[in-house]
């Protein structure tokens, strides 16, 4: 069986060019395309999910520290120095998550979702005509999408290559192909 495509100059038997014919993605492509769909989506979040919370509570603890630090209430010379090092933990806090809140990652576009594209009968056809003669097997993936599932099998049609004893039907993409 013959999972190369052929170029898009080439005709067929019956004067149709190639890229006349949509085009038909594979599964794995649908799958690969999906897994874009998700790493683009995880990307474009509108930045780190915390940070801009972060960065308002970081900015009031450092606010509140350096005040009860800076003024002179009596009960609060003992705590001076603890008071310092929050403020300047809080401080490094703020301007970390606010750095995080602010920047936006460029991710472009989002990827465009692929589906099956059904196999028109005209379609079925010019590739049953350009097809190398294959065998018979009770299990084989479909050359449109890929699918590896036990396809559907039926008589040849008159239209179809006389060297081929069954055609098999694809439910998932439409797409028919001969086997001797």
């Amino acid at each position: 069986m013959a999972l190369v495509r052929p170029s898009s100059e080439e005709r067929g038997p019956d004067g149709a060019r190639r890229d006349d014919f949509p085009h038909h993605p594979t599964l794995v492509e649908i799958a690969q395309r999906q897994r874009e769909i998700e790493a683009w989506e995880t990307l474009n979040a509108d930045g780190y999910r915390f940070a801009k919370s972060g960065a308002i509570v970081a900015f009031v603890v450092t606010a509140v520290a350096v005040f009860l630090t800076v003024t002179p209430v009596p009960p609060n010379w003992p705590w001076n120095v603890p008071m310092s090092i929050l403020a300047i933990f809080a401080a490094v806090a703020m301007v970390v998550c606010g750095l995080l809140w602010l920047d936006q990652p460029r991710v472009g576009p989002r990827p465009e979702l692929l589906g099956i594209v059904p196999f028109s009968r005209a379609e079925n056809l010019h590739l049953m005509g350009e097809q190398a003669i294959e065998p018979y097997y009770a299990s084989c993936p479909c050359p449109g999408c890929g699918d590896e599932c036990t396809h559907l099998l039926r008589r040849t049609a008159d239209d179809e290559p006389q060297w081929a004893a069954v055609t098999r039907h694809c439910r998932v993409c439409e797409r028919e192909w001969a086997q001797a």
